[in-house]
């Protein structure tokens, strides 16, 4: 293979005309030059200067290969920038997964930031609930990933795993528009009759809307499932049942009646799940900007940021 260095050499010889203004230029001595060349027309097979009395005389063969090297010294710089952004953590791939609330309320702010300080990352996305995309953290499959933890369903983490606590919700119950309640109490007394609606069964959603009715005495009637809390908003709304859901989950709270429940079951932790080792510059610059941008964010009512790591 041909030796860089030799090219460069050999264009600014072309460039100058001469052994000792190339060496002049490259702070090299003519003798380091002179040998530089020899090299390069046995590596080549070519005779790139015709030597006499008078000097060197460039070859055809010569001017045709410093050209050639031209565009392949510029990909080799090019290359060389590259790979120092990738080792700072400026470019590069990076594979997030995130659920559903998640991607609608904080990806955009998050993408938006990294992309300003980080022009080059390239982002692939995984939306699905944590159940699977922790499990793609922990095969290497996802770099990070955006986690919850209901109160009332405690998670194990695998110990490779780190968990950085970024946001608290509190679970809020949704009714429609007209309709009064006072107080977490008012909920058994209004609607423990009423339709109710939820996430996916076997959800943490389903589990701790069923654990918070409990606590208060009925069994709510399910008759509307969907895995996106936008949905349930709406449905609420129509007048179609009533809810109780994450804060991050109400997309619109003049579009529906809004109690946060009193209920040791009624909080939500938002965290940022990722491997206790890397080896990708990248992640931890990703890490540090996915936190700080859900930190700065005013998120209104009924959340609040995490103080702490798990």
């Amino acid at each position: 293979m041909l030796n860089p260095v030799h090219l460069q050499t050999l264009q600014v010889v072309v460039g100058t005309g001469s052994f000792a203004s190339a060496a002049r230029e490259l702070g090299y001595t003519s003798s380091a030059v002179s040998q530089q060349m020899e090299a390069l027309e046995r590596g080549t097979g070519l005779t790139l200067f015709e030597r006499g009395a008078r000097g060197v005389q460039i070859t055809a063969p010569a001017r045709l290969l410093a050209e050639r090297a031209g565009r392949v010294l510029a990909d080799l710089q090019e290359l060389d920038a590259d790979a120092r952004a990738i080792a700072a953590g400026r470019t590069g791939r990076l594979k997030v997964g995130c659920f559903p609330t998640a991607g609608t309320r904080i990806l955009p702010a998050a993408l938006s930031v990294l992309r300003s300080t980080h022009a080059g990352v390239e982002v692939s996305l995984r939306i699905a609930e944590p159940i699977e995309t922790l499990a793609m953290v922990e095969s290497g499959e996802l770099d990070l990933a955006f986690g919850y933890e209901y109160a009332a369903l405690a998670r194990s983490w695998p110990a490779n795993l780190v968990r950085e606590a970024l946001l608290i919700e509190d679970l809020v119950f949704l009714s429609q528009l007209g309709t009064v309640v006072e107080d977490t109490e008012a909920i058994a007394a209004g609607f423990a009759d009423a339709d109710w609606i939820t996430s996916g069964s076997g959800t943490a959603g389903e589990s701790t809307t069923y654990r918070i009715c409990a606590d208060l005495g009925f069994v709510p009637n399910v008759g509307l499932r969907t895995e996106y809390y936008d949905l349930i908003t709406e449905f609420v709304a129509a007048g179609l049942g009533v809810a109780i859901v994450p804060a991050l989950g109400v997309v619109s709270h003049d579009r529906v009646n809004t109690l946060p429940v009193q209920s040791k079951w009624a909080r939500r932790t938002v965290s940022l799940v990722y491997r206790d080792s890397v080896s990708d510059p990248l992640i931890p610059e990703a890490i540090e900007s996915f936190g700080q941008t859900v930190r700065a964010a005013e998120w209104g009512r009924y959340i609040t940021r995490a103080v702490y790591n798990a």
